[in-house]
């Protein structure tokens, strides 16, 4: 009888513990933020290994000079390089010099990721604030690896544009609600009025069937990794440095 008892203890034991690691395997420590404080700043050169980096087409590595550059070796390709802490509000700056390739591409920052604790991107949750070379910038979600568009590309004299310029981005997050910022000035969205519609915004500066907004309200993802992206569209070799990245809980 006992070692029954013992054997039904122990399976409830193990059954347990299963489940409990099923249930806080994407659990992760968040960062506590305070207004105005720095939170975390990265020094690629170094603290390298808190930074998710890569070999081969796709590269993300730290130069010389100690900023992390990204290197996309093909075409239709957005990878990114991410650090280890989560955070749920931040208020995050970072520069970005374009060094080569095509002025038709997307670099900037990528935040709240959720990797799902795999390695396939495919099924990533994120967003994203880009900008181009060419002079206009975009917000994007993707949930389980569904893009969607929250505020299309619209241009803006804001953006130095060309190859060898630097470009000081910011994101502010603070629960749901997200502002964007180019080179100190605050930059407006084109939000659909239909939640479920695509952003629109012509050639002659409509945000058609939507509302130009100050500020993003997003429920969807509350927390994640921050970090750093590139985007190559027709062609390959777009190649852009970050430097100097802040997190300071926001005001």
């Amino acid at each position: 009888m006992r070692r029954y008892r013992f054997l039904l203890v122990s399976l409830l034991f193990f059954a347990l513990a299963w489940i409990s690691n099923r249930l806080t395997s994407n659990w992760h420590y968040i960062v506590p933020v305070e207004p105005g404080i720095v939170a975390y700043t990265a020094d690629f050169e170094r603290n390298p290994d808190e930074w998710n980096l890569s070999e081969g087409r796709l590269k993300a590595f730290i130069t010389e000079e100690g900023a992390l550059r990204l290197d996309v070796g093909d075409f239709n390709s957005l990878p990114f390089a991410e650090t280890q802490p989560h955070f749920a509000d931040f208020d995050l700056r970072v520069e970005a010099r374009t060094v080569a390739g095509p002025l038709n591409n997307a670099f900037g920052v990528i935040f709240r990721l959720d990797n799902k604790s795999n390695t396939a991107f495919i099924d990533d949750d994120f967003y994203l604030f880009l900008i181009s070379s060419d002079g206009y910038y975009r917000v994007v979600r993707s949930i389980d690896g569904l893009q969607k568009d929250l505020s299309t590309w619209i241009p803006s004299p804001l953006i130095q544009q060309g190859l060898d310029v630097t470009n000081y981005l910011r994101v502010v997050a603070k629960g749901d609600t997200f502002q964007f910022y180019i080179n100190g000035t605050p930059v407006q969205l084109c939000i659909p009025d239909d939640p479920d519609a695509q952003s629109t915004y012509t050639f002659d500066g409509v945000c058609q069937g939507g509302t130009m907004r100050d500020t993003l309200v997003d429920t969807s993802i509350p927390n994640g990794q921050i970090g750093v992206a590139a985007q190559t569209f027709d062609e390959s070799g777009v190649v852009v440095d970050f430097d100097n990245l802040v997190i300071l809980g926001p005001a």
